[in-house]
């Protein structure tokens, strides 16, 4: 018999797809308003129905939502949009395959002047190779961007997330039912997670977590290190109930993607940037409260840092790197100008204007040079 979670789609299952649908918003206006990109591939590997049988809706309807809302918006602006975008559905069972078709011509998402759309019903373990051989062969202006929310986790390797990412020219989002892989590693590990962990780091070497988040943390630390510093890896955690932390793990080599999916996790987490919590009691996906970001913790990171001369460029870097936005940043800037504790100046070491800080994405593409450099009194 079936998971329910295979036939339904319930509350954490949908911050997944929110989540992606939120980042691939940004990423597909990205992309269709650059005259440098010709070709998104999107794969959905383990794709589902699309809609499940209590109404929700996967990952394919989503995505094909995104897709064409971002088309319709350009034409409205009267931009002829460059790419064209590439869908790929998989799923093994090929009674999904079906339905999610039927699916997709009943909802209408799917324009042909927006691409291609195709469809497999292969093993992820058949599949994932001739991907990675497709992946080899992209041209330039071509990108690509990989979905993989296994049933479980006992065929997916992290050397394939990595051979997946070699070309720099991909990005993936690949889910991970932590809590039950945390679980298993403390009470008799199965083979399957000896298995996964050993494609990470020799077994002897893989630290033991105390917790369910320690887990995640050491499974993100493992994964940035066989990476290397070329690529960015982050997080975003589901806190089903008590204890329990499912993850979501970006990787990406282009430092704007990762600037944009912590964008996207702090519209969702406005308070720590983190992940989602259910509250059975105010259930709301994404609430809009007044809440306030927690950047106490980063601004004594940000202190420690600026205890030696600091370019807009390296402050940039930082604060992604920290988990936070350049606004945070910004934010603790001004407080430090205002209590004359910041010590901010140009190339030719005089003053910089007051608030003129050159932290974001703009400042930094390109290799401009460093506007301005920052330390502390």
């Amino acid at each position: 018999m079936k998971n329910k979670s295979q036939h339904n789609l319930y509350e954490h299952s949908e911050v997944k797809v929110k989540l992606l649908g939120k980042y691939l918003q940004k990423y597909f206006n990205i992309m269709s308003n650059t005259p440098y990109v010709t070709m998104v591939h999107y794969y959905d590997m383990f794709s589902g129905p699309g809609i499940y049988d209590n109404a929700g809706e996967g990952s394919p309807m989503i995505i094909l939502r995104e897709l064409k809302e971002a088309h319709f918006r350009a034409k409205a602006r009267k931009i002829d949009m460059s790419s064209k975008y590439n869908c790929v559905f998989n799923d093994i069972c090929s009674e999904k395959i079906s339905v999610l078709k039927e699916n997709v011509v009943a909802s209408k998402v799917h324009y042909s002047q927006i691409g291609t759309l195709n469809y497999s019903n292969k093993d992820y373990k058949e599949l994932c190779p001739e991907i990675i051989e497709n992946f080899s062969k992209l041209a330039k202006g071509e990108k690509a961007f990989v979905f993989i929310d296994p049933y479980g986790y006992k065929d997916v390797r992290f050397s394939e997330i990595k051979d997946l990412l070699r070309n720099k020219n991909s990005e993936v989002l690949l889910f991970l039912p932590t809590h039950f892989m945390f679980r298993f590693s403390e009470s008799g590990t199965p083979e399957s997670l000896h298995d996964f962990i050993e494609d990470i780091v020799p077994r002897d070497q893989w630290p033991k977590s105390k917790t369910g988040l320690d887990f995640v943390q050491n499974l993100k630390n493992a994964f940035q290190a066989q990476l290397g510093e070329d690529f960015f890896v982050d997080t975003f955690i589901i806190s089903r109930d008590k204890n329990q932390f499912f993850c979501l793990f970006f990787f990406t080599s282009h430092i704007y993607g990762f600037d944009r999916m912590l964008d996207t996790k702090w519209e969702i987490d406005s308070e720590d940037g983190r992940g989602w919590k259910y509250n059975a009691a105010t259930f709301d996906l994404f609430s809009q409260s007044n809440v306030q970001p927690n950047t106490s913790k980063f601004e004594r990171y940000l202190g420690d840092f600026l205890n030696q001369i600091r370019s807009n460029q390296e402050l940039y870097v930082f604060t992604l790197k920290s988990g936070h936005l350049p606004i945070h940043c910004t934010q603790i800037l001004k407080k430090w100008q205002k209590d004359k504790k910041l010590v901010a100046t140009l190339l030719n070491g005089e003053p910089a204007r007051k608030s003129a800080f050159y932290v974001s994405w703009d400042h930094f593409k390109n290799n401009q040079v460093a506007k301005v450099y920052f330390s502390l009194k």
